[in-house]
């Protein structure tokens, strides 16, 4: 019988799943889930050691002779503070200990509370990291609480053998209560290096790779791959990446549903490459998925980073090792085929009132060969990634942490050393946010900043009724502050055009695409129900739902939310 406590039998199951079965336990209260769990399971070899002091040099024993990772586990209190002579020494000697101690709920932390001190205190060189488990109350813990424990013990081995502490919360109610009859099913995560890769078998298996954010890489081995493989290539601006391979499918997955996206598109393998892809619907789309597929990530840092709950494969290498290594000998590209149909039927030219998905529809053809491109944050990314850039152009977006501060100093940044065109497409509150940055007296003549000045953050009043948006204009979306950049673009050495229609666009679109005497600022000014009226236009042109479907849909996304 395992504890009623979810975390437990969660770090039970995943430590069989590693293969680690020497175990060197301390006597304790707040640890005796554990160790009820794991006494007479004849997997694990289990040693019997009452000063945790000793225990730890034991496990150091332990592990000289066997060279392989060692699990040692004590009670609250002050029984982790005797690990720390036993856990220097296992740093600075290289060894793979796992300390896994137990402390109780977080709520008792520094609140005076009998045998809760802060277990997760040891020193820079005692341990190189700690993971400190979640109480588990959820699915969404459930989930973040096996890719802690994955991680911990990956990190036992990774490059250079180290101890590792994992701290799991405990209440007083489960110390003593045991009824689960089994271990859970847990989700294992692998690491893997150049070596393994001859051994990968992919067969006629469905493939995804996502490229997410970066300043451009070659796709010459993606390609050789993809060609052989029964492979699509899931790119968005950020990717950077275009040839015969890749789709762009954000307005496909922002308008099907779920279960279609199942059926027919969701791969049997996800592979992803790069950083963030700042796409929510392809977000939602793999982490809501039924459908139980393989994600493998390509990192050479070898991070554990499960973004859609779904890691099972980290491969410690460059993309180019892995995309080189690895062959099939598939001819049908049929899954391919499946996203290129769909995406092909969509209809983008439909007539938009003025907005920021506007100004994408006329400009997506029409911008240089080359140029450089920036979108702010999350609308202008969103509304953008809709649309397909003709020309091959460079894409940047603050991705990163996500945040509205900074997206024109960066975009700033990069146009100061390149004499292409360079676009920032950016929302009022973004813009103002960082307003100071036109002040830089190294800009150059090769700026064109669209600044869709839309009463506040429209990202927070899409679909709201207008009762709705007036209460959350005053505060959520910060509406009202600013009414024009005209004074301060023009105090800057900004050529400055006010767009208030499609005819002030027209006019003003020559000055857009080649080069001038000074850089420009377009301040369109929308109305946020246009903006948001434009943006869903564009979705409704494209959603091939009948109505019933819709409305069928529409509930259960909304009772799932509920």
């Amino acid at each position: 019988m395992y504890s009623i406590a979810r975390n437990v039998p969660i770090v039970i199951a995943l430590l069989k799943a590693h293969g680690i079965n020497q175990l060197v336990l301390s006597p304790g209260g707040t640890n005796a889930a554990f160790v009820r769990g794991v006494q007479d399971d004849p997997f694990f070899n289990c040693f019997s050691i009452v000063d945790e002091r000793s225990a730890l040099y034991f496990a150091i024993g332990i592990y000289l002779s066997t060279g392989r990772p060692v699990a040692v586990c004590c009670t609250s209190a002050q029984a982790t503070r005797n690990y720390i002579p036993g856990l220097t020494e296992a740093y600075y000697k290289h060894v793979p200990i796992l300390a896994i101690t137990f402390s109780k709920h977080p709520q008792y932390t520094y609140q005076e509370y009998m045998q809760a001190p802060d277990q997760t205190s040891l020193p820079n060189d005692a341990v190189r990291k700690t993971y400190s488990l979640p109480y588990v109350s959820n699915e969404h813990d459930r989930m973040h609480c096996e890719r802690l424990v994955n991680e911990a013990i990956l990190d036992l081995t990774h490059i250079v053998p180290a101890p590792i502490q994992l701290n799991v919360p405990m209440l007083d109610t489960e110390l003593s209560q045991d009824d689960k009859p089994d271990l859970p099913a847990v989700k294992v995560i692998r690491r893997y290096s150049n070596v393994d890769l001859g051994n990968v078998e992919l067969g006629d298996k469905k493939i995804l790779i996502v490229v997410g954010e970066n300043r451009g890489i070659s796709d010459e081995s993606i390609i050789k791959f993809a060609s052989t493989t029964n492979t699509a290539i899931y790119v968005n601006h950020l990717s950077n990446m275009r040839n015969d391979y890749t789709v762009c499918g954000n307005l496909m997955l922002s308008v099907i549903n779920q279960e279609t996206f199942d059926d027919f598109y969701c791969p049997d393998i996800l592979i992803t490459i790069g950083g963030q892809t700042g796409d929510y619907p392809l977000y939602h789309k793999l982490a809501d998925s039924q459908v139980a597929y393989e994600h493998w990530r390509i990192s050479e840092t070898g991070d554990v980073v499960d973004t859609y709950d779904h890691l099972t494969r980290v491969f410690e290498c460059s993309y180019e090792s892995f995309f080189s290594a690895i062959r099939g000998d598939v001819k049908n590209h049929n899954y391919l085929d499946k996203w290129v149909q769909h995406i092909s039927s969509y209809n983008r030219a439909i007539e938009l009132p003025l907005s920021a998905a506007f100004v994408a529809q006329q400009l997506c053809e029409s911008i240089p060969e080359g140029s450089y491109v920036n979108f702010s944050i999350l609308n202008s990314l969103r509304i953008w990634n809709l649309f397909e850039i003709n020309n091959r152009v460079n894409c940047f977006c603050n991705v990163g942490a996500f945040g509205i501060d900074g997206c024109m100093s960066t975009f700033l940044g990069q146009s100061v050393m390149i004499n292409k065109l360079c676009y920032m497409f950016i929302g009022d509150l973004s813009f103002f946010y960082d307003m100071n940055s036109l002040g830089i007296r190294h800009i150059k003549n090769n700026v064109r900043i669209f600044l869709i000045n839309n009463n506040g953050g429209v990202e927070f009043k899409l679909g709201g009724t207008p009762e709705k948006n007036a209460k959350t204009d005053k505060y959520i979306a910060a509406a009202g502050h600013f009414k024009t950049a005209e004074g301060w673009a023009l105090t800057n050495g900004f050529s400055y055009y006010a767009i208030r229609s499609k005819e002030d666009f027209y006019s003003s679109k020559e000055s857009m695409l080649k080069n001038t005497d000074s850089s420009c600022l377009y301040e369109l000014f929308v109305e946020d129900k246009e903006d948001y009226l434009a943006y869903s236009l564009l979705l409704r042109a494209n959603d091939t739902r009948t109505f019933t479907k819709k409305v069928f849909d529409r509930l259960k996304r909304e009772i799932k939310l509920k």
